[in-house]
Order: C-alpha cells, then sequence, then structure tokens
C-alpha cells in the first residue's frame, strides 16, 4: 500500500515538473549572456505565404537582408540598408487591449 502511494506520489511530481521545464526552457531560450551586446542576427518580420513558404526580413550586423524560405531551400532576394527600415509601432499593453474589450459582448 505504501510503495503505491510512493509511487503515485513520484508521478505526480514528474508530471508536475514538465510544465515547469518547459516554461523554463523558454524563457531562457532569449537570454543573452551577460555583456554579449547586440545579436548579430535578428529576424526583423516575416510574412507567411503558404504552408512551408515564408518571405523573411534579416538584420545581419550593419545589413538589412530579405530572405525568401521554403521546404528545400534559403533564397537571398534582395539587401538593403537597416536606416531605411521604419520604426515599428509600439504594441499596446495587455491592460489597455483589455480595457478596450470591456465594452464588447
Amino acid at each position: 500500500m505504501m510503495s503505491t502511494a510512493w509511487s503515485l506520489l513520484m508521478l505526480l511530481l514528474v508530471l508536475a515538473a514538465i510544465p515547469l521545464a518547459l516554461w523554463a526552457l523558454k524563457r531562457l531560450q532569449d537570454v543573452q549572456p551577460r555583456g554579449a551586446g547586440p545579436r548579430p542576427l535578428s529576424i526583423a518580420a516575416q510574412l507567411p505565404l503558404g504552408a512551408r513558404e515564408r518571405v523573411v526580413l534579416l538584420r545581419v550586423q550593419d545589413k538589412l537582408l530579405v530572405v525568401g524560405v521554403t521546404a528545400q531551400q534559403v533564397t537571398l532576394l534582395g539587401e538593403g540598408d537597416p536606416s531605411s527600415l521604419p520604426a515599428a509601432p509600439a504594441a499596446p499593453d495587455f491592460g489597455s487591449l483589455l480595457r478596450g474589450l470591456k465594452g464588447r459582448p
């Protein structure tokens, strides 16, 4: 009887640890080491064109690259200057979104 309770407790502990581990991995995925500075490669924007096709705008140090991505290959479509990219509008915070939806049914 005691071993069954212990086994059940351990099973519940392992099942509870899985979402916690997934949450921690997601949070640590974007963490940069201290003093690392800006990342040399980042995705500025992306536009899905189909199920597996998309156009991606990459920032690579002092360049802006437009890349076509499919399941089979990645193709450089063009290059540009990062200063020509307009500033992204600030996303509204969660509280203002909730206030906007408050009066709707």
